[in-house]
């Protein structure tokens, strides 16, 4: 397992924070995803066999977000 920080930016409310995590959550290999609005992260702890940090990225950009 590996954990990372993702800064995020775009996020303006609870909604936005849930919306993140549920889009990291889906992803295969993603086992917890803890969203911070005030600090503009995530940090994800994962299966870097299972998936990279690419798709990490391309999950938040896919739920409209922008990862920084």
């Amino acid at each position: 397992m590996a954990t990372t920080t993702l800064k995020i930016q775009g996020m303006t409310c609870n909604h936005c924070v849930m919306r993140v995590a549920k889009a990291l959550k889906a992803t295969a290999g993603v086992q917890d995803a803890q969203v911070d609005l005030q600090k503009g992260q995530a940090v994800v702890t994962y299966d870097d066999a299972k998936v990279s940090l690419d798709k990490l990225s391309f999950a938040v950009v896919e739920a409209g977000y922008k990862v920084v």
